[in-house]
């Protein structure tokens, strides 16, 4: 009867704690933290002399803002998502070394000090253009400070990086003179352009007058061999009998004069000048 009475005043002294998947429990025993994280499941203990604590082993997210100095002595500022989980089978340490609040404890000053380490490896002005350079190491520094915590580190993101006044104003300005420089050349080029058309059209009409020209000169070559080989037809041709009858169709009736009086006699032309 006494046992059973001092079950009954056991069980109503105990605590029952649950753990759900993706998390871990550590129990704290007198002060003593028991050298073990326990997984998932429904756990009896002792409120009186035992505390459990509880931590998430799931993989989470941490986005902070962090601000540096770049190469060039320009203000960089640069938004960071670090994806992070927590050992599971060393939880018990890190709450025994750090505590619950390990993000704001370690965590948020090791990303900034990260930060501010690797971005004065860059050029402001190549920043962005070599992101993920940056990113690899950061990465790199970030997961040698926290792995020794238990804290594992997946994955980062630069999910925003700017700069200071000045240097966006600078940015702003060398944008303009990039554009009004690739305005000129654009100009210039279509100058060029245009001349090279025009020496075209040029040298296209010059062809064009040349072959004028060449017809012209073809035409009266051709009219003259044509000329030259009519008169030596008619030359051949020439006959006292042809010139005699030529002379006869075309006489009016008179007899041509000369000055000095007299008639011309008829001409008797011997073909050949005899």
């Amino acid at each position: 009867m006494m046992k059973r009475l001092m079950f009954g005043l056991a069980l109503l002294v105990a605590a029952c704690g649950q753990v759900d998947p993706g998390e871990r429990a550590v129990f704290v025993v007198w002060g003593e933290m028991t050298p073990k994280c326990f997984s998932e499941g429904l756990y009896w203990y002792n409120p009186i002399s035992t505390d459990m604590w509880e931590i998430d082993v799931k993989e989470q997210k941490y986005e902070v803002k962090a601000d540096a100095g770049s190469r060039d002595l320009q203000d960089v500022h640069t938004t960071i998502v670090v994806n992070y989980t927590v050992d599971g089978t060393n939880c018990h340490t890190l709450l025994k070394t750090v505590g619950t609040d390990f993000v704001n404890r370690i965590m948020a000053p090791a990303v900034q000090e990260v930060v501010k380490a690797n971005t004065p490896r860059f050029d402001a002005e190549k920043i962005i253009q070599q992101r993920a350079e940056l990113k690899k190491f950061i990465l790199t520094e970030l997961r040698g400070r926290l792995d020794d915590y238990g804290i594992k580190i997946t994955e980062i993101a630069l999910t925003n990086i700017g700069f200071g006044d000045a240097f966006e104003k600078a940015i702003e300005r060398k944008s303009v003179q990039q554009q009004e420089v690739l305005t000129a050349k654009l100009r210039k080029d279509q100058a060029e352009q245009e001349a090279l058309a025009t020496i075209e059209k040029a040298k296209g009409d010059g062809v064009s007058r040349a072959v004028i020209a060449k017809g012209e000169a073809d035409a009266i070559l051709v009219k003259a061999q044509a000329q030259a080989e009519a008169n030596n037809l008619i030359n051949k041709s020439l006959t006292t009998d042809l010139i005699q009858y030529r002379a006869i169709v075309e006489w009016d009736g008179k007899l041509p004069t000369f000055m000095g009086g007299g008639v011309v006699p008829f001409l008797n032309v011997t073909p050949g000048g005899k």
